[in-house]
C-alpha cells in the first residue's frame, strides 16, 4: 500500500471515530465525589492535560495529512476537529483562571482551524492568525506548567521517590529468590514458579510487582517463549488496571500496556494507527482508581505523584526526536532494553 492510500485509509479511520466526538466530554473522575481542595485541583490537572493532549494530536494529524489529502478531505477533517473543540468546551474547571485560559485556547484553536479550512494554510490570513495564536499558546502553557508543577503538590524528592518505588520493598515471598536464579537457566519453569508465587499473595501491591515481572519477561523473551507471548503480556499489564485496586505501579502497568500494544499490534511508522483515544480511556480508569485512593489518603505523596504521572504523560506522538517512525519506539527501547 503506497503512502497516499495509507493516509486516505487513516483519514477514514479518524473521521469514523470523530463521529462520536461526544466521547471527549465524558469523564470518569466525577465518580470520586469530594470537596477536598487537593482532589479538585488534581481533577483540574487531569482534564487540562487531557485537552492539551487532544489538541496536540489533532495538529499532528493535520501535519500528516496536509500535503497528501484533497481539499475536501482536509475540510472534512477540520470540520470534525471544530466539533471536537466544541465538545471540549463543555468541560468545566474549578480554577477560574484555568477555565478562562482553556476557554480562550479552544476558541482560538477553532478560529485557526476555521481560517485554514476556509482560506488555506498558506494564506496571509492564516499566517497572521498563527502569530497571535502562538503568542497566546506560549502564555497559556507558561501558566499551565507553573500551576501544575509536581512540587506544588508534593515535597518528596527524587531520591526518596526511587527508594520508595523500589519493588524489592514489596516482595515478601520466600520463593522469589529461587525464581530469580531459575530464570537465568530455565525461564519457562521460572515463570511457572512466578505464577504460583503471584497466586499466593493477598497484597495487591506485591501482586502487581509479580504480574509486571511476568509480563516483562514475556516481552523481553518473546522469541524464546511461545508465539502468543506479546498478547499475554498486553493482557497481564491491562488486567492490573482492570482490577480497580490501588498500587503505586498502576502508571507503570498502563505505560507498558500502551507501549507494547503500539509497538507490536498497531505499528511503528508515522502513518500507523495510533489509538490514543483507547489508550486514554484505560489511562482514565487507572487515574480514577488512584484518585479514589487519594480521597481517603490525602497525605500519601506517592499516590499523588502516581496520579500526576498518569495525568501528564504525553500521548503517543508521530513526530519528534526519533526520525524513523512514531515516537513509541523510543519509549519502548528506553523501557525494555535494560535487562533486569
Amino acid at each position: 500500500m503506497n503512502i497516499l492510500n495509507f493516509k486516505s485509509k487513516l483519514l477514514t479511520i479518524i473521521l469514523s471515530f470523530l463521529v462520536f466526538s461526544h466521547y471527549y466530554s465524558q469523564d470518569l473522575l466525577d465518580e470520586v465525589q469530594s470537596d477536598s481542595k487537593l482532589v479538585t485541583k488534581l481533577k483540574d490537572a487531569y482534564r487540562a492535560f487531557h485537552i492539551n493532549h487532544i489538541i496536540a494530536e489533532q495538529k499532528e494529524i493535520i501535519n500528516l495529512m496536509v500535503d497528501d489529502s484533497t481539499d475536501k478531505e482536509l475540510k472534512i477533517l477540520l470540520g470534525n476537529y471544530l466539533q471536537v473543540c466544541d465538545s471540549l468546551k463543555k468541560i468545566h474547571f474549578k480554577n477560574d483562571t484555568l477555565n478562562t485560559y482553556i476557554s480562550d485556547f479552544l476558541v482560538l484553536t477553532k478560529q485557526s482551524y476555521s481560517i485554514s479550512r476556509n482560506k488555506g494554510f498558506n494564506s496571509p490570513d492564516f499566517k497572521k492568525d498563527f502569530e497571535k495564536y502562538k503568542a497566546f499558546s506560549d502564555k497559556y502553557m507558561n501558566y499551565f506548567y507553573s500551576t501544575f508543577a509536581t512540587h506544588n503538590f508534593i515535597s518528596i524528592n527524587e531520591e526518596m521517590y526511587w527508594k520508595t518505588i523500589d519493588k524489592n520493598n514489596y516482595i515478601k515471598s520466600a520463593d522469589y529468590e529461587k525464581y530469580k536464579k531459575l530464570k537465568t537457566t530455565n525461564l519457562k519453569d521460572a515463570l511457572v514458579l512466578l505464577e504460583k508465587i503471584s497466586k499466593h499473595t493477598t497484597d495487591f501491591q506485591e501482586y502487581s510487582v509479580y504480574q509486571i515481572e511476568f509480563a516483562d519477561q514475556y516481552v523481553r523473551n518473546a522469541e524464546r517463549l511461545d508465539e502468543n507471548s506479546i498478547n499475554e503480556a498486553i493482557e497481564i499489564y491491562k488486567s492490573i488496571i482492570d482490577q480497580k485496586k490501588y498500587s503505586i505501579y498502576l502508571f507503570e502497568a498502563w505505560l507498558k500496556w500502551r507501549i507494547v500494544s503500539q509497538q507490536f499490534v498497531h505499528g511503528i511508522s508515522k502513518t500507523s494507527d495510533i489509538p490514543n483515544h483507547t489508550y486514554d480511556k484505560v489511562r482514565e480508569q487507572a487515574a480514577l482508581t488512584v484518585l479514589d485512593y487519594i480521597n481517603t489518603h490525602s497525605n500519601d505523596e506517592m499516590a499523588i505523584n502516581e496520579f500526576l504521572l498518569l495525568s501528564t504523560h504525553d500521548v503517543v506522538k508521530r513526530f519528534g526526536y526519533y526520525p524513523y517512525g512514531n515516537q513509541n519506539t523510543m519509549e519502548y527501547h528506553e523501557t525494555f532494553d535494560e535487562e533486569k
